[in-house]
């Protein structure tokens, strides 16, 4: 697994094909466009990361949860 230092994220939507029961078919979707860094300080790297609608409000949750676990221990 590499461990990425996140600096910049532009998040949009957009319509995807995707394959259903041999069918294609046309969703909607959320886009995360991410920059990162190694930890070592290695070349830009841009991620892209593509959410079902339906699934991005429990990832948003989650990372919600984190962040404020995140700052009750610093």
């Amino acid at each position: 697994m590499e461990e990425l230092f996140v600096r910049q994220v532009d998040i949009g939507i957009a319509d995807m094909d995707i394959a259903v029961d041999d069918q294609l078919t046309t969703t909607r979707v959320v886009i995360e466009r991410a920059t990162a860094t190694d930890r070592k300080g290695g070349a830009d790297r841009e991620l892209l990361l593509v959410y079902g609608a339906a699934e991005t409000k429990a990832v948003a949750e989650a990372l919600h949860r984190a962040s404020e676990m995140a700052m009750e221990e610093s």
